[in-house]
């Protein structure tokens, strides 16, 4: 018997050969990396990111200004090498970014603390720093090197 699709105008579904169908309903804990298949029909623009030591994949929509006191938002670690900041945390400048290295995210879809909205946190390491040595959160609040918390935001 061929499944019939949802009536309603709109729901939390998944499409498969054009047809949308009612999704399961999410874990409450991700376990382990899905193993995903993406075809980008939009053509954004995708990056490696680390979390907890693994490689993910997120779609950067552009930078946005929120209130964190209002807006829940998760926290990303960019590692530079110098980076300026005027007194309300914006950037004076385009950081100077360690070649190589991808962003740290806290934080992936399912979990209690994840937000779409990313907080910068820029960790400054020294000149000899090898890329990709830092891999998670943990990694770079254990690091002893400087955090500089921002007030940009992205999406």
């Amino acid at each position: 018997m061929a499944s019939k699709e949802p009536t309603e105008v709109e729901g939390v579904w998944v499409l498969k050969n054009g047809m949308a169908k009612k999704a399961s309903p999410r874990p409450k804990q991700l376990k382990h990396r899905e193993q995903v298949d993406y075809n980008n029909p939009y053509r954004y623009k995708i990056e490696r990111i680390w979390w907890d030591g693994k490689i993910v994949y997120a779609s950067e929509q552009g930078e946005l200004e929120v209130d964190p006191k209002k807006v829940k938002v998760a926290q990303e670690y960019q590692l530079v090498y110098k980076v300026a900041l005027d007194k309300k945390g914006k950037l004076r400048g385009e950081p100077e970014r360690v070649e190589g290295q991808y962003n740290i995210y806290d934080s992936i879809p399912g979990m209690k603390k994840y937000s779409p909205i990313w907080q910068f946190n820029y960790v400054i390491v020294p000149r000899d720093y090898e890329a990709n040595t830092l891999r998670s959160e943990k990694d770079c609040l254990k690091s002893g090197f400087e955090i500089k918390r921002s007030t940009v935001f992205e999406n």
